[in-house]
């Protein structure tokens, strides 16, 4: 008779991707937070705002991606990737409604297409960082 891999349960699963979503908005957040205070001290203008918020949704896709791989203790790049595009897609999907589905730029598909890279980079590298951790993180 052959051997059975045994599966967790689907709500396992699904509870990382949540848990390390949580973990990914919240160092996103903290990062906004931490960005937008060093504009305001440091009197920078207001256009290095885009670039400091992809440098936090990167941050945010890449401890998504950690906390996936260190809940999962296998297969980190995956799931790095899915906890990032899973991360991603509430952004996406909160951009086109603060831009009010208005006829775009052209520039915007690129940011888009930005955004995605940076989700499956930085969600592979902090699965992958996860999984390989030491316990004491």
């Amino acid at each position: 008779m052959a051997a059975r891999k045994s599966r967790p349960p689907s709500g396992r699963r699904l509870r990382v991707y949540i848990a390390s979503v949580a973990a990914g908005i919240i160092a996103a957040g903290l990062a906004l937070v931490l960005s937008s205070l060093l504009v305001f001290v440091l009197k920078l203008p207001v256009s290095y705002s885009g670039f400091f918020a992809l440098i936090s949704f990167g941050l945010g896709c890449l401890v998504a991606g950690f906390t996936a791989g260190a809940m999962k203790r296998q297969g980190g790049m995956s799931a790095g990737v899915k906890a990032a595009l899973l991360f991603m897609t509430p952004v996406v999907l909160v951009g086109f409604v603060l831009q009010g589905f208005v006829e775009s730029a052209p520039t915007d598909e690129f940011m888009i297409l930005n955004r995605v890279i940076v989700a499956v980079m930085c969600g592979a590298i902090g699965g992958v960082l996860g999984v390989n951790r030491n316990n004491g993180f």
